[in-house]
Order: structure tokens, then C-alpha cells, then sequence
């Protein structure tokens, strides 16, 4: 049923491409490098992302902030990610993806490191802008990247089960640090030493070998070489164009779900549970620790069933368990719930990121994957801002709950878009497409 909905044919006689060793191979070392060093360095944005929620009481009190400052500053956050996303994906196709990755982990590590030396509330905000867009490097690149040195049968796993599962480890490693650290030292030291884990990604990175297929179109004429051709190709292109808005939708439910609530999570378990602050960070490591498990169940679901039945069957559970999550008044059915509501946001971006990447060409591959990304994230910019404003009225459940609809977006991308499973990346996206839109 999912397969007859498929408006995009991707049918066709196989198409053997200077790639095909790639494509048919087993995975490669320098394959693993990019996973595993893209990876950590999703690990690094998620603590920089997610320790400002953790350590949110404590902020709150030491810069006098109320919950709508608060919240107006997790949209700077995501304002500047949205900004980010496009600029890296541009520069990935421009210059490289290797030394964009290194532009992005050197840029949010200093900033994030400044934001805990930050006198004033607005100094604050402004940093955090800044930490948004070099953080959105990393998925704007990271993910693109790896899609382009794994084999087409492992594509899913690597930038997917690997790659995600590490954001997730991030989200557990900042709160370690507020658990630990920030009651002892203040929640300055939290940021502060945020430069040290960048300085070893950076490090580590100087190791990866530039992907081979972005490297063999580089002494070609770039379709995005100024950052308007790569928009101008895509909107002009009838099935870029469509590809684009399948893979924005993804991307709007994949960036309000998560932020809709999660800003206020720790708040909402002291709020609502009465939890101490220790033990609201304790709590979440349930949550986190199922994030870490579940970008695998979505990848071995997508390499086996499809990309389209594993990510429409992950939006309908996701969905589900949101609103059922945040409509109990019991702590431990809360926490049931919600390890796995929050787990399975782990599996729908993990999903979703990979799927997206393969449907632009590789001369905009970073363009197409960061316009995508920056177009989601713009209605997630008043996430927090909202619920800010209104869990005071209404309260954080009923705001969580609402945000559950946006997973109707992402069943309908998936439904609207081609199946890639199996599929080259030259046989998904041909750079004929590009060759058409010249002519």
C-alpha cells in the first residue's frame, strides 16, 4: 500500500558510476573515520544544544531570567541553527565537506565556551545565536558526508544509526556535567569546558580524506558556486523542487517535535512531579539512553523494510506516544512513555536525515540537505518561545500535546517521496538532473 503512493518513480536500468566500488563495497576505514568523527561531533553539538535546558533552573536564577527570556533564547538558538544550516550546506558544496566540518566544530566550541564567561542576559543570548550557527554545521555536513562514503546497503546505518545514536550520547554527557558539575561550580563550567571535547573532534578530523565523489566534480564548473545557484536549481528543477518540500516537511515535524518541549522538560518534572533538580536530571537519562538505542531500530527498519514504510510506521507511533505521554499524572507511566517518545525521536531523525541526503545530487547535495534542514527549522524558532509564553497559562502537557500534530508532516513526506532503499546515490539523484535544468 505504502509503495503505490510513490508519485516519484525511481525505476530504471542500473547505472554503473566511477562510485560503483563504493556503492558495492563492504564499509571502508576511512568510512568508519567519517561516522564515527561525524558522530562525535553530533555528540558535541547535542551537549552544547542540550545543556542549556539541563542547567535552565539554575540560569534562571543566576541572570534573574523568566521563562519567556528563557525560551526566547532557545529560538536565538535555533535562529541562528536555521541560519547555519544553509551556510554550511553551501560551503560543504563550495569548498569541501571536510574543512566545513572544521570551520563548524572550532566556531560553536568557542562560542559555547564564552557563553559561560556571558555578564548579562542579552550577552547570553547573543552567544547563543552564534553557538546555533556553527552547531548547524554539523548537520547540515556530517550526515551528507557520510552518505557519500558508505556502501548503498549500510548508507542508513552509518549516517543514521551511527551518526544519531552519538547525539544522543551527547545529550547524556551534558547531563553528567549538570548533574555533577554544575551544582558544584556553577552552570558555567558547564559551557566553559565545552572547548575541550571541540579541540578533539577538530583534532581527530584531520584524518578524514575528502569524499571522493565530491572531490571528483571540484574541477567542474559548481552549479553553487555563489550560494543563490544551488536555491535557483532546486526550485527550478520539477522533481528537486518536490524533493525539497518532501524533505522540509521531514525536517519541520523532526525540529518542533523536539523542541516544542524538551527546552522545558527539566522544569516540567520539577513543576509537575515536584523532582529535585538532581533527580529530574536522573530521570532523563532514561529518556536519553533509549535516543541512543533507537536511531538503529529506525535504520535496520529502513535497510529492511524501506525508507518510506519505516519512517510513515515512526511518525504514527511517535505521534501516538506524544500526546499519551504528557496526558498521564503518574510519574512511572511518564517515564514509560516518554523513554519512548523521546527514544523515538532518535529513530525518526535518524531516518529522516539519511533519506534526505540521498535525494540531491552531489554538486548540491550540501545546499539541497541544508536548505531542507534551515526550512525546517524556522517554525521550530518559536518553539520555545511559545511555550515559554504560554506554560504559564496552559501548562507544558497541553503545549507538548499540541506539538504532537506536526508528525502528520512527517508521514506525509514519506508518503509523497520516492523509496531509495537499494538504490545508488548516482541512481537516485543523477547529475543529469542538473544537466536538464541547464539546458
Amino acid at each position: 500500500m505504502v509503495s503505490g503512493t510513490n508519485s516519484e518513480s525511481t525505476a530504471g536500468p542500473p547505472i554503473r558510476d566511477a562510485h560503483h566500488d563504493i556503492e558495492e563495497g563492504e564499509v571502508s576505514g576511512q568510512a568508519w573515520l567519517c561516522a564515527i568523527s561525524s558522530g562525535l561531533g553530533y555528540m558535541f553539538d547535542a551537549y552544547v544544544v542540550n545543556v542549556y535546558s539541563y542547567v535552565l533552573p539554575l540560569i534562571a536564577v543566576s541572570l534573574a531570567a523568566s521563562n519567556a527570556a528563557l525560551g526566547y533564547i532557545g529560538s536565538a538558538l535555533l535562529a541562528g541553527y536555521m541560519l547555519g544550516t544553509f551556510l554550511f550546506g553551501w560551503l560543504a558544496d563550495r569548498f569541501g565537506r571536510k574543512p566545513a566540518l572544521g570551520a563548524s566544530i572550532l566556531g560553536y566550541g568557542v562560542t559555547t565556551a564564552l557563553t559561560g564567561i556571558a555578564p548579562t542576559l542579552p550577552i547570553f543570548g547573543a552567544l547563543r545565536f552564534l553557538t546555533g550557527i556553527g552547531g548547524a554545521g554539523e548537520f547540515a555536513v556530517a550526515v551528507p558526508y557520510v552518505t557519500e562514503v558508505w556502501p548503498k546497503k549500510r548508507r542508513m546505518f552509518g549516517g543514521g544509526g551511527v551518526v544519531f545514536s552519538m547525539y544522543a550520547a551527547g545529550a547524556i554527557l551534558a547531563l553528567l556535567m549538570a548533574l555533577f558539575f554544575a551544582p558544584r561550580f556553577g552552570w558555567q563550567a558547564a559551557f566553559v569546558l565545552a572547548i575541550v571535547p571541540a579541540l578533539i573532534v577538530f583534532g581527530l578530523r584531520k584524518g578524514l580524506n575528502e569524499s571522493a565523489r565530491h572531490h571528483d566534480i571540484k574541477t567542474e564548473q559548481e552549479p553553487g558556486a555563489s550560494w543563490h545557484d544551488g536555491i535557483r536549481i532546486i526550485f527550478s528543477h520539477p522533481t528537486l523542487r518536490k524533493r525539497y518540500i518532501i524533505g522540509s516537511l521531514l525536517f519541520t515535524a523532526n525540529a518542533v517535535g523536539y523542541w516544542g518541549f524538551l527546552v522545558f522538560l527539566t522544569q516540567y518534572l520539577i513543576t509537575v512531579y515536584h523532582l529535585t533538580f538532581t533527580d529530574a536530571l536522573k530521570v532523563q537519562f532514561f529518556f536519553f539512553g533509549a535516543m541512543m538505542v533507537f536511531p538503529f531500530i529506525g535504520s535496520w527498519a529502513a535497510e529492511t523494510f524501506g525508507r518510506k514504510k519505516a519512517g510513515i510506521v515512526g511518525g504514527i507511533f511517535i505521534a501516538i506516544v506524544s500526546v499519551a505521554g504528557f496526558s498521564v499524572h503518574t510519574l512511572t507511566l511518564f517515564v514509560v512513555l516518554e523513554t519512548f517518545g523521546i527514544g523515538m525521536l532518535g529513530y525518526t531523525w535518524a531516518v529522516a536525515q539519511v533519506y534526505t541526503s540521498e535525494l540531491f545530487p552531489t554538486k548540491i547535495r550540501g545546499t539541497g540537505f541544508g536548505l531542507v534542514v534551515a526550512t525546517g527549522r524556522t517554525p521550530a524558532i518559536l518553539g520555545p518561545a511559545i511555550t515559554g509564553v504560554l506554560i504559564s497559562s496552559v501548562g507544558l502537557g497541553t503545549v507538548a500535546q499540541w506539538f504532537a500534530v506536526v508528525w502528520v508532516l512527517y508521514i506525509v513526506g514519506f508518503l509523497l517521496g520516492p523509496e531509495t532503499k537499494g538504490r545508488t546515490l548516482e541512481e537516485i539523484a543523477p547529475s543529469s538532473m542538473l544537466d536538464r535544468e541547464a539546458a
